[in-house]
């Protein structure tokens, strides 16, 4: 999505979404309940990024949370990593103390009704709203490994116009490999690159 932001020039309006809060209601594995249990609490960082921030703040720390977790595979889920991530993201290290206060919920859920109204409840994340909130919504593109420059533009003009077409559910195959990544994105002064 960054990619495709800077060479399309999209503002990325970033939301919050949290899969502890949309299976509350669902049987889900012990292990899926812990890691949604620390995707929560990195919410509410992001949360109270988004309060002092704007969305640049919470891009930022989006990217740079990801890229911890998924990329170098490290943890997310201290007090200490939470505050590396906002000091790598040139934020404050004391809105780490966020991850415990529940009362950034609010603020988490009322971005899930929004995007919930417009792709449903049968939806994880990612999830992608068009035309400012007003278009469309669906969950997804599911890709690994995501494309890049001219590929990552193409596959968004083709997500963009299925995702526009009235009656349109769901493309699906079966996930053959996991997460691959390519380089780690960094951040530097408000890009990220």
């Amino acid at each position: 999505m960054i990619d495709v932001g800077q060479q399309k020039r999209i503002q990325v309006n970033w939301k919050l979404f949290s899969l502890k809060l949309i299976n509350k209601d669902r049987e889900v594995s012990q292990d899926y309940k812990i890691l949604h249990g620390i995707g929560l609490k990195a919410l509410r960082v992001a949360a109270a990024v988004r309060r002092e921030f704007g969305n640049d703040g919470v891009g930022k720390i989006y990217t740079a949370m990801g890229a911890r977790y998924h990329h170098d595979e490290g943890d997310i889920d201290e007090p200490s990593a939470l505050g590396e991530i906002l000091q790598t993201c040139g934020l404050p290290t004391r809105l780490a103390a966020a991850a415990e206060n529940e009362s950034l919920d609010k603020d988490i859920q009322a971005d899930m009704d929004q995007a919930i109204a417009k792709a449903g409840t049968d939806v994880g994340v990612p999830q992608i709203v068009l035309d400012g909130g007003r278009g469309p919504g669906f969950f997804g593109p599911v890709m690994s490994p995501a494309p890049t420059g001219e590929d990552a533009v193409r596959f968004w003009d083709a997500i963009i116009a299925a995702g526009n077409m009235p009656g349109f559910f769901e493309l699906k195959r079966t996930r053959e490999v996991g997460p691959i990544f390519g380089e780690r994105p960094e951040i530097k002064g408000n890009k990220i690159q």
